[in-house]
């Protein structure tokens, strides 16, 4: 069962939560991966406004004759991902973070910002090449950033991961106001939930 976020979600999540959830059913044995490949990763990245088509297209084509580069970049960006996973549920369920999760995001952190800074788009601020070559590992050093923000600040405790049955997995910030949402979307996981809860009173019902 695939799983693809609508733009609306995209946007109202943070950039690192938004990340950590390109594995979709990671609670079940075979989870799915959607940054499998180098050109899904990149793809990824544009979606998210990371890179645009001009980069991603320069890369696209450094990658035909550098495959281990991106293959490289690719690890890099599961490694990433893996390690922000850890800490987050970590500090979902209260319990000691995995120091070598740790240090793999401060290594992010610790890194010169190098070819990607702030700049202006229209009216907005998005992170921006600052160089004509663009190390690709520099693309995901923004992710890095949004979530020591997020860890570090007041609504870190509002990380929460989905609670459906089905092993969905998704992190979300709980930003309702009696912080007791327990799905990653109530149109999908929390009608699934409803909709057998319903079923089940309704079988107990009849008989």
């Amino acid at each position: 069962m695939s799983r693809v976020p609508s733009p609306e979600t995209l946007a109202r999540e943070e950039l690192s939560i938004q990340f950590v959830n390109t594995v979709a059913w990671r609670l079940r044995d075979q989870a799915e991966d959607r940054i499998a490949s180098p050109d899904s990763a990149l793809k990824w990245l544009a979606d998210a406004e990371l890179a645009d088509r001009r980069m991603v297209a320069q890369l696209r084509a450094r990658w035909k004759s550098a495959p281990r580069e991106a293959d490289a970049f690719l690890n890099a960006a599961h490694g990433l991902r893996e390690a922000l996973y850890r800490i987050f549920v970590a500090r979902i369920e209260g319990g000691r973070i995995d120091p070598a999760a740790l240090a793999d995001l401060n290594r992010w952190l610790g890194s010169a910002s190098g070819s990607v800074a702030l700049g202006p788009v229209g009216d907005t601020l998005r992170w921006l090449p600052t160089a004509e070559k663009v190390a690709p590992e520099a693309l995901l050093k923004p992710i890095a950033w949004s979530a020591a923000s997020l860890l570090t600040g007041p609504r870190a405790r509002r990380v929460k991961q989905c609670q459906d049955e089905r092993g969905c997995g998704w992190l979300f910030v709980d930003e309702s106001r009696t912080q007791n949402r327990r799905w990653c979307s109530m149109g999908d996981c929390g009608n699934l939930a409803k909709s057998r809860r319903h079923y089940q009173r309704t079988q107990v019902a009849a008989e």
